[in-house]
């Protein structure tokens, strides 16, 4: 019985995870973030001209499931992909779909 609810605890975490980068603005964010490793808000907001309530609020979800982490030093917050394994993932979608195109 343990198993099963490991099993079914692990499925919504990974609902949830999937979830945070399956919206076109967030995979901005994660790609940005996989080219510049940190960027504060302002800095996110910049580059992919948007607005910083928005920002703020597709980046607590994404930290909140575990896609980023966040870091403070100052008055600045700093975000950056919570693990390296995240860009492997999203190459290997890519590969997958590569291969249904083939």
């Amino acid at each position: 019985m343990a198993k099963k609810n490991t099993l079914k605890n692990s499925n919504k975490k990974v609902t949830a995870f999937l979830k945070a980068i399956a919206h076109s603005t967030r995979m901005n964010i994660v790609q940005l973030l996989m080219q510049e490793e940190k960027m504060t808000v302002s800095a996110i907001c910049d580059k992919l001209d948007l607005e910083q309530s928005l920002t703020s609020h597709h980046l607590a979800g994404m930290r909140n499931s575990g896609v980023l982490a966040s870091k403070r030093s100052g008055k600045n917050i700093y975000y950056m992909l919570a693990s390296d394994r995240i860009k492997e993932l999203l190459q290997l979608s890519v590969d997958i779909l590569n291969e249904q195109d083939k």
